[in-house]
């Protein structure tokens, strides 16, 4: 979609779609604003005449015996004079609406307005200081949730090659001129966090004879050349440099040989003071069979999903060079095919990591936490103030906050906090679990330094976090984001078709947000 703003008096009559906020008084919908809003717009189409008697119907009451209550999310096509359509939309109360209030909707009227076939949609925004936050938070959520609700399926299906729904369309944000500067900079933002989520739910949905490493290492220049960052990948001749036992043992069953990714952005330009260090890690594991320790056939599908954490770290870089954030940011993607051929890795072997300690491996389902280990040794050499590493790490999580929330551990108050605050206002929402020392001694191997899993199944989310901490030092900034149960989604949403979600892009952008402002 192409969004732009415009003043009440431009040529709303000649739009096909007008979109209209609706709120709630008590458990009713208060129609006047509407009919006021819409007077310039073509007005609504006339009644019927009441008991044999020629007038016009009052509009307010023709809406009131629709049954419309302006709930949140609800929608109601109203014929206009001029031929158009105008489609009311139901927030709820005022005071009320969130955020999120506002994706939901967006994403509801992005769908029919693809239904309606509408090239050219005007939507009146409610009067400043209507809603409990500023206009940029306003049109960054309506840009936001109208262009996730539409993002492509079925592109792989034969035939003509599907389209993006609805991209042609044209939506203009009517509000006085006063406000047109903070509606553009949401507008902008919008734009820049809605390009990192769909790239992170289009690598997530492509099938694993499509996204092997190697592809993935393809897919990373490729955005690095669009954004302007830099990328480099080591290979496995590299790695065994770096002894990276962790990321080489689990890609060595694999036909598909790992990568390790490297991208960087850091805002070009002379700076007054040093720009804040932030680096990002993301599991990508493109296909994870589970090796040896066999996984399951039922769902077995689903574990190409296995490297959304390397999806959301390289949508997060892709909006951080969107937004020309002043940051030095430093993004690794730790990338593997865990299959099990004649050379997998096997339980009981022990391998050395990249930091020089030993690890048995216990089971090679629990492969992640192992090319983690080694990318956040690989991180932590640039000395960043802060790391933030996410992974679709364990079924633990998933078991413990379900599909709505993502697992947060780490050992800095400061960070968690700021990725808390993101959370809230991406609605890509965190739970944070805890990090203990009994939980690291657990991660304490008989006959290595470090075993790949815990003692038994409970806390599999706390032990497998706890063995990352063993690569991080105590006096660096770390945070853990585990989202396996938050990077699929079953059910469509307002907001996201059934598939990937793209979950972290977004949070995690908003996290370097904050940590620059």
């Amino acid at each position: 979609m192409r969004f732009a703003v415009a003043e009440p008096n431009a040529r709303i009559a000649m739009t096909d779609l007008v979109v209209v906020p609706v709120f709630q008084v008590g458990d009713e919908a208060d129609f006047a604003p509407v009919v006021a809003a819409l007077r310039d717009a073509g007005g609504l189409a006339a009644g019927a005449p009441r008991r044999g008697k020629v007038r016009r119907a009052d509009p307010v009451e023709g809406l009131a015996a629709s049954g419309f209550s302006a709930r949140a999310e609800a929608m109601l096509p109203v014929f206009r004079q001029d031929g158009g359509w105008a489609l009311l939309v139901g927030l709820g109360g005022a005071d009320k609406v969130g955020l999120e209030t506002l994706r939901r909707a967006a994403g509801r009227v992005a769908s029919r307005t693809v239904e309606m076939k509408a090239g050219r949609v005007h939507l009146l925004l409610p009067a400043a200081g209507t809603l409990p936050f500023d206009d940029t938070a306003m049109a960054r959520c309506w840009a936001e949730g109208m262009e996730m609700a539409l993002s492509p399926v079925g592109t792989l299906k034969s035939g003509r090659k599907a389209a993006a729904a609805g991209a042609g369309a044209r939506v203009s944000l009517v509000a006085a001129r006063r406000r047109h500067a903070a509606l553009r900079e949401g507008l902008a933002e919008a734009a820049a966090f809605s390009a990192g989520c769909l790239l992170a739910r289009e690598l997530v949905n492509l099938p694993p004879n499509l996204l092997t490493p190697v592809a993935l290492a393809r897919h990373a220049r490729a955005a690095a050349r669009r954004e302007g960052l830099s990328c480099r990948v080591l290979g496995p001749a590299r790695l065994r440099q770096l002894r990276m036992g962790g990321l080489l043992c689990v890609g060595q069953g694999s036909a598909n040989p790992p990568q390790l990714i490297e991208l960087r952005w850091r805002l070009p330009g002379r700076h007054r003071r040093p720009l804040p260090k932030v680096a990002l890690v993301g599991k990508g594991v493109t296909f994870d069979s589970g090796g040896i320790s066999l996984k399951p056939a039922a769902g077995m599908e689903l574990m190409k999903t296995d490297m959304a954490g390397a999806a959301a770290v390289l949508g997060a870089a892709v909006t951080a060079a969107r937004l020309r954030l002043p940051i030095d940011l430093t993004v690794i993607i730790p990338t593997a095919e865990n299959m099990p051929g004649g050379r997998a890795a096997r339980p009981s072997d022990i391998i050395t990591m990249a930091n020089g300690k030993t690890v048995e491996i216990l089971n090679t389902d629990a492969e992640g936490r192992l090319i983690l280990a080694d990318a956040l040794w690989y991180a932590a050499r640039g000395e960043p103030d802060h790391i933030i590493d996410a992974a679709t790490l364990t079924g633990a999580c998933v078991v413990a906050l379900g599909s709505h929330f993502a697992g947060l551990l780490g050992n800095s108050a400061e960070l968690i906090d700021v990725l808390g605050q993101a959370g809230g206002e991406t609605f890509e929402r965190v739970w944070q679990l805890p990090l203990v020392q009994e939980h690291r001694d657990e991660m304490t191997g008989a006959w290595s330094d470090l075993k790949n899993l815990g003692d038994g199944r409970d806390g599999g989310a706390l032990t497998a976090a706890a063995f990352l901490s063993h690569f991080v030092a105590d006096e660096t900034s770390w945070a853990h984001l585990d989202i396996a149960g938050t990077a699929w989604t079953a059910k469509p949403t307002a907001t996201c078709p059934r598939g990937a979600t793209g979950f972290g892009a977004r949070l995690i952008a908003r996290a370097l947000q904050i940590l620059v402002d």
